[in-house]
């Protein structure tokens, strides 16, 4: 293992979770700013203090999942080493008996190259701007019951969806299958995509550094854990909201990442309806969990209110 790839992907979460807190005090202050406080800054200060308790469990929340995210990058370098890619010709077989062919022709016949560069782009900034804005949601919602619940759905999201169940379904996704299998099969979906997608240059890099470890690295595609976060913003929108405005937003979000997933050659289809039936039980474990009685230490308090608006 080479120790600069290690402090290196170190260093960058380190800079993500810098910039997280960063996005948050930010936010925090324009919420003030908006209500015209005559001291923005002094009455910042004054409710830090006086939600000590949310802003500090929330703290430790974020680094753990700082944490988690560093140990889930080093076990799926680690995971085609203990049960090497088997299963992707049974998926895109499976993926052509639901669809009645392969998915990725449906959504290249109806979409053309300007719908496939604006999917390019999604897949990356939008899609890094929202997992910001939900782990900062989920860490320091006012309704604290509601943010354990988020911050342990996602944690069993990565470690249940991402580790174990990416693991015993171990496959590298359409754009590898030639490369891992001899099997030319999506050689005209990858044949299709421009050169300079985003898509197609990390792609190109990943199987660069197959193996190696080190931030973002690592190939796996069933299930796909880029679905399961957003399908989980689906489940947290709809307990906070309702069928509301706000939770058919995640609704078209979600479907939009779907859509790219396959379309770029990321994932089967089937990756998706996995990660949609494993969520839905995820998110409801959560909530169990969380409803657990839970020790009251003597002089500590606001670990165990009463929910409120998120």
């Amino acid at each position: 293992m080479d120790i600069r790839n290690v402090a290196s992907a170190v260093w960058l979460q380190a800079l993500l979770l810098v910039w997280l807190v960063l996005i948050g005090v930010a936010v925090l202050f324009m919420q003030i700013a908006r209500k015209r406080a005559r001291h923005p800054a002094r009455t910042m200060l004054r409710t830090i203090r006086c939600n000590r308790a949310r802003f500090l469990e929330g703290s430790v929340f974020l680094v753990a999942l700082a944490l988690m995210m560093q140990i889930y990058m080093v076990l799926k370098v680690a995971m085609p080493t203990i049960v090497p890619f088997y299963a992707d010709p049974l998926f895109a077989r499976i993926d052509a008996a639901i669809f009645g062919q392969d998915p990725w022709r449906i959504s290249h016949m109806l979409l053309g190259p300007g719908a496939t560069r604006f999917l390019d782009g999604f897949y990356t900034t939008p899609c890094l701007v929202v997992t910001m804005g939900m782990t900062l949601w989920a860490c320091f919602s006012r309704d604290r019951a509601f943010s354990r619940r988020a911050v342990l759905a996602i944690t069993l999201s990565w470690f249940v969806i991402g580790v174990w169940a990416a693991t015993l379904l171990s496959s590298a996704g359409p754009a590898y299958m030639q490369h891992f299998y001899g099997e030319p099969r999506f050689a005209a979906l990858t044949a299709s995509l421009p050169a300079d997608l985003t898509a197609v240059r990390t792609q190109a890099y990943l199987l660069e550094n197959f193996g190696a470890p080190g931030f973002g690295k690592g190939i796996s595609a069933m299930p796909s854990m880029h679905n399961a976060l957003y399908l989980l913003l689906i489940w947290m929108m709809h307990d906070r909201f309702g069928n509301a405005w706000q939770t058919w937003c995640a609704v078209a979000f979600e479907a939009t990442v779907f859509v790219a997933s396959v379309h770029l050659g990321w994932h089967y289809a089937l990756d998706g309806i996995v990660s949609a039936l494993m969520v839905g039980p995820i998110w409801w474990m959560a909530g169990a969990i969380e409803r657990l009685p839970t020790p009251r230490w003597p002089g500590v308090t606001g670990w165990a209110g009463k929910r409120q608006p998120a």
